[in-house]
């Protein structure tokens, strides 16, 4: 559940709440005097914006989940930040690609970034490549170079010259991490941080594949 969705969920109970409030003594729910009438209409304009809000976000949810499941990643150019040298993620082809995005402002990340770079220790020689990736500037993410994580291939774009597709999907806040396989086909979606059992439990399947 992201925070947009969190957020709106709380701003229908409040709305909702307000208007119990306004109305609780009145020996019929309808409001009395312009205060009432203030409240009440501010209320229930909150919550049917809430509630859209609501209804958009869950709706994305579930259409994103199904478009990804059946899709192709789409081609992008990043930068390392050790080197700068240009990649582009089609540069990965025919290895299992763990495609993480994350922020020095999410703490979250900050979290993972450990277990992601002992995911690549482990399974790198049967063929698995992790990406982490940020949309940061470069001054910005070598303010937090301790953060960095040391295995995986660090790099860094404009949040612009990604696809739309991942753009619409960072706009939920980070982590967001994409399962990619042999064919380059997205075969999962993860919001939210995980840890290394669960990332193993996602790749090991398609390293498998790669041996078939």
């Amino acid at each position: 559940m992201t925070i947009l969705l969190i957020l709106s969920v709380l701003s229908v109970l409040v709305g909702v709440g307000g208007i119990y409030f306004a109305l609780r003594k009145n020996p019929y729910p309808v409001p009395q005097g312009p205060v009432q009438w203030m409240v009440t209409v501010m209320c229930v304009v909150l919550v049917c914006i809430s509630g859209l809000a609501v209804a958009m976000v869950w709706t994305y949810h579930e259409q994103s989940g199904t478009e990804l499941a059946s899709a192709y990643v789409e081609p992008f150019e990043f930068q390392l930040v050790s080197s700068q040298e240009k990649r582009n993620i089609a540069d990965y082809s025919g290895k299992v690609v763990l495609l993480n995005f994350w922020a020095t402002w999410c703490q979250p990340c900050i979290t993972e970034l450990p277990e992601l770079d002992a995911l690549q220790s482990a399974y790198q020689d049967r063929g698995l490549v992790v990406i982490t990736i940020s949309d940061e500037a470069l001054e910005e993410l070598r303010l937090y170079t301790d953060l960095l994580p040391e295995k995986t291939v660090s790099g860094y774009v404009n949040l612009e010259d990604l696809p739309e597709s991942f753009q619409n999907e960072l706009v939920f806040g980070r982590p967001v991490t994409y399962v990619i396989d042999g064919t380059g086909m997205v075969q999962e979606r993860i919001r939210g941080a995980g840890n290394f059992a669960y990332f193993e439990g996602l790749v090991t399947p398609w390293l498998a594949a790669l041996d078939s």
